[in-house]
């Protein structure tokens, strides 16, 4: 082993994480004058003591989960929704039976990442679906990840070339019409709650000059106190889904995406976490979802159960599949 090299990995990751609380320790010295140049951009406000909302999550995984040496494969999808609702002085945790669809099949496209585009563009559709479907009642759903990475799935699934080629492709062109409906319909209750785990887009720190970097997520764990709040409007955008079946509501659904809102917001964790919504009104009934690690513990739920379901076939088809040495 070259252990030169070895240690090198190291002093670079203490030099990264020294870099950071020295940074860290730099805004803190500018606090109060970062605050306020914070406030005549947008007001820094507190969440309002109502944490009465019932709340829902969805979210899924897909894989391979047998393969043959024919070049055969069994894909899957599976979406799992659970929802949590007020109970006195506790949360009271339903679970949804798991939603999945199977896909035998060669591959036939000319990138094995087309079908993955059809697989992920699939997983976002029955989502969507399964929000609307299985959480009418619920007065939020949250959806993992950005508004804007929805819509760019379904659309990345619905253009691959050959999309009927496989069950998959098929099944997810049988139900976009329905898809983007429900998407809409989402959107204009005001429920839906897009929560990404991260993202690069800068709505706040651009606009302060005195910041040696542009990170809106640095700014704000300095500048907010925990509980405290600011809402921005996203730039306008283009987005694209195919018009076909459904031309007359792509302009609307194109609208209601353009007037989000971005929260950020500072998690009883410490750590400022992102979400997108119509309105402010939630983030009293979701922060304290946000203390394990700042991890979402309502979409990070539903994805570790959708990966168990995987997990579980993927251990079995391992054991029982013949061709497991040459593959």
């Amino acid at each position: 082993m070259e252990w030169e090299g070895f240690l090198e990995g190291y002093k670079r990751i203490e030099e990264f994480s020294d870099k950071k609380e020295k940074l860290l320790a730099e805004l803190g010295k500018k606090r109060k004058e970062l605050r306020e140049e914070v406030q005549r951009i947008t007001p820094i406000k507190k969440a309002k003591e109502d944490g009465s909302l019932s709340v829902a999550a969805v979210d899924s995984a897909f894989d391979e989960v047998f393969g043959d040496d024919w070049g055969g494969r069994l894909y899957a999808v599976c979406v799992v929704g659970a929802s949590f609702v007020p109970r006195e002085n506790a949360l009271e945790r339903v679970e949804r039976r798991p939603d999945f669809t199977f896909d035998e099949c060669v591959l036939s496209y000319e990138e094995e990442a087309d079908y993955k585009r059809i697989l992920e563009g699939l997983a976002i559709a029955k989502e969507i679906e399964k929000a609307k479907g299985w959480f009418s009642e619920m007065d939020l759903v949250v959806i993992d990840g950005m508004a804007k990475s929805v819509v760019i799935a379904i659309n990345q699934g619905m253009t691959v070339k050959d999309l009927e080629k496989s069950g998959m492709g098929r099944e997810l062109k049988a139900m976009y019409r329905d898809t983007v409906r429900a998407l809409y319909d989402l959107l204009n209750s005001g429920r839906v709650l897009f929560a990404p785990k991260r993202s690069g887009e800068v709505l706040l720190a651009d606009k302060i000059s005195s910041l040696p970097f542009k990170n809106d997520y640095a700014l704000l764990s300095v500048v907010l106190e925990e509980g405290e709040y600011v809402a921005l409007r996203v730039p306008p955008q283009r987005y694209y889904l195919p018009a076909e079946g459904v031309e007359d509501i792509l302009p609307k659904l194109f609208d209601l995406l353009n007037h989000l809102r971005v929260i950020y917001f500072k998690a009883p964790s410490g750590q400022v976490k992102r979400v997108e919504t119509r309105q402010p009104s939630p983030v009293s009934a979701i922060e304290d979802f946000f203390v394990f690690k700042g991890e979402n513990l309502l979409t990070y739920y539903a994805d570790e159960v959708a990966k168990f379901y995987l997990r579980g076939y993927k251990e079995y088809a391992n054991k029982t599949n013949p061709w497991r040495y040459r593959l």
